[in-house]
């Protein structure tokens, strides 16, 4: 009877220890989250990106609109943060209606983000810009900042 008492009291403070070291992993993990707005212009062209960023890492949305805005490209956004580039994919459906995935490449340069372009390869249906390939940041859209949300 002793031994049993002992059992469950040994795998009830074992339990304890379990439940506060979680907790205090899980309230340690408040990362800090930063939601930018941007929007800019190129001829007739518009484009707008919503992007959340923390730690290494940015996810959200991203629309281009053509000319008169009867076309556009509409989807979202994601990629990893390496000091002032963000480098991801762009999943979005195309004006013509096709799902499309395309690599998608920003300089961040204060409060401006430059979109920039370069040689694009595809292996088995995913595509990537091409190792040690020049990126052109120079012909493309310049991004503003237009609103900057922090969050938890």
């Amino acid at each position: 009877m002793k031994k049993m008492k002992f059992e469950i009291l040994k795998y009830g403070i074992y339990g304890v220890i379990g439940t506060v070291v979680l907790l205090g992993i899980f309230s340690c993990n408040d990362i800090e989250q930063k939601r930018v707005l941007y929007t800019a212009v190129k001829g007739t062209d518009t484009a707008f990106l919503e992007i959340t960023t923390y730690e290494k890492r940015f996810y959200g949305n991203y629309e281009v609109n053509y000319g008169n805005r009867s076309r556009k490209d509409t989807g979202t956004v994601e990629g990893e943060i390496v000091g002032d580039t963000l480098r991801g994919k762009f999943r979005y459906l195309s004006y013509g209606g096709n799902k499309t995935i395309k690599p998608i490449i920003f300089l961040r340069q204060g409060n401006k983000l430059k979109q920039g372009r370069g040689a694009v390869a595809s292996y088995m249906g995913i595509s990537y810009f091409m190792p040690d390939s020049y990126i052109d940041f120079d012909d493309s859209f310049v991004f503003d900042s237009i609103g900057i949300k922090n969050q938890k």
